[in-house]
């Protein structure tokens, strides 16, 4: 039987792996549940679409999986890839990543995590402290900078993407600490 399949988007230091980590604790009780997460295309990839397919065709024949949780997904390759190596990747990418899920999932959920620039601050600020705790009070500055402008440039790109191009229905949401997707789909 396909899986169900959740894919939980957003930018950054928003919450989405917490989220996921919450759901495949809770969803392992009651069924099996493999979890994915989409970091970007790797050196061993053909196309864009493949950092999908090739993950998600693994636990699909490993593990055969009631449900698939995918950390990111699908159109944020685009946004991505363009804003931090200037890679245009056309949107029909994202579109044949869809479909795909779509053809060989039960259903499938698309929750996109939506934090203020305020809320996520302070999670990137200890990233950046961990990451570089040598590095100069400019380096970081100017890190956290960046990582602002990418924060606030995803919710435009990914609000067009889903109401202009996407086929898929979303649902905006907001977790509390403790929540899982359980607690915005139906099983």
């Amino acid at each position: 039987m396909p899986p169900k399949i959740i894919a939980v988007l957003g930018p950054d230091r928003v919450g989405k792996s917490t989220l996921i980590d919450n759901s495949f604790n809770l969803i392992n009780e009651f069924a099996s549940v493999k979890k994915l997460h989409f970091s970007g295309p790797q050196p061993h990839h053909n196309s864009p679409i493949e950092q999908y397919t090739e993950p998600l065709n693994k636990a699909l024949c490993e593990n055969h999986p009631e449900y698939v949780l995918c950390d990111r997904g699908f159109s944020e390759v685009c946004f991505y890839e363009r804003f931090r190596r200037n890679i245009i990747i056309s949107p029909e990418w994202a579109i044949a990543a869809e479909s795909y899920f779509s053809a060989v999932s039960k259903s499938l959920d698309i929750l996109v995590v939506q934090r203020s620039w305020e809320w996520a601050r302070e999670n990137h600020i200890n990233e950046i402290e961990e990451l570089f705790p040598n590095a100069t009070t400019y380096y970081k500055r100017n890190l956290l900078l960046v990582r602002e402008e990418e924060h606030k440039q995803y919710y435009t790109y990914m609000t067009n993407y889903l109401e202009n191009i996407s086929t898929l229905a979303y649902q905006i949401i907001q977790p509390k600490l403790g929540e899982s997707v359980l607690d915005y789909v139906l099983v």
